[in-house]
């Protein structure tokens, strides 16, 4: 009967262990340390930049094969590559919209990694004046590995050997931006009157 007990014992204290773990992991209080919630993402996810769509002002997007700069007066105008034309409102809503993306899980590595996320020779560079006359960047980079997002930089540092916050952002960006010239201005013709 001495081999009986010995198990039973056992299973007891298994069992014992086991429900002091269940009642210490699932019935206590979070500390601090278990809760990564940040003040922004307990109302709304962080953006990618602070301001509001309203707030933009201007726009300068340097791809490889152009420069386009776009001011909003009463209406959003190409003052360049072109000389100043009315812009394409739907073109330029659908990257403002973009920019308003919210902020997705970010990498930190070394800025001499720069290359394996294809941000030393970026596909586009975003540069944005607020109505305050605060100056803000996008860098873009390359698809991420499963090719659901692109690697940006967010107001990087200017210093070339500071570690770079890396982050995903979604595929949009690039047909936002890869465009040439005459598809940032506005398309529609006059309207004629019958006579």
């Amino acid at each position: 009967m001495k081999l009986l007990r010995t198990p039973l014992i056992l299973m007891a204290a298994a069992a014992a262990i086991a429900g002091a773990v269940y009642f210490v992991e699932f019935h206590r209080p979070p500390t601090s340390s278990q809760t990564t919630v940040s003040p922004t993402t307990a109302t709304s996810p962080a953006r990618l930049f602070e301001f509001q769509e309203r707030e933009i002002q201007g726009l300068s997007i340097k791809t490889v094969g152009t420069t386009v700069v776009l001011e909003k007066e009463k209406t959003w105008m190409v003052r360049s590559p072109l000389s100043t034309v009315p812009a394409s409102e739907a073109v330029v809503a659908f990257l403002t919209n973009l920019l308003m993306s919210p902020r997705e899980r970010v990498i930190q590595v070394p800025a001499t990694r720069r290359s394996e996320f294809g941000l030393d020779q970026p596909l586009a560079t975003i540069e944005i004046t607020t109505v305050n006359q605060q100056r803000h960047r996008l860098i873009l980079g390359q698809l991420n590995f499963d090719r659901t997002g692109l690697y940006a930089l967010v107001d990087p540092s200017m210093d070339p050997n500071a570690d770079l916050s890396v982050m995903v952002v979604p595929t949009s960006f690039e047909s936002a931006v890869v465009r040439n010239g005459l598809e940032w201005r506005n398309s529609t013709k006059p309207s004629m009157k019958p006579q």
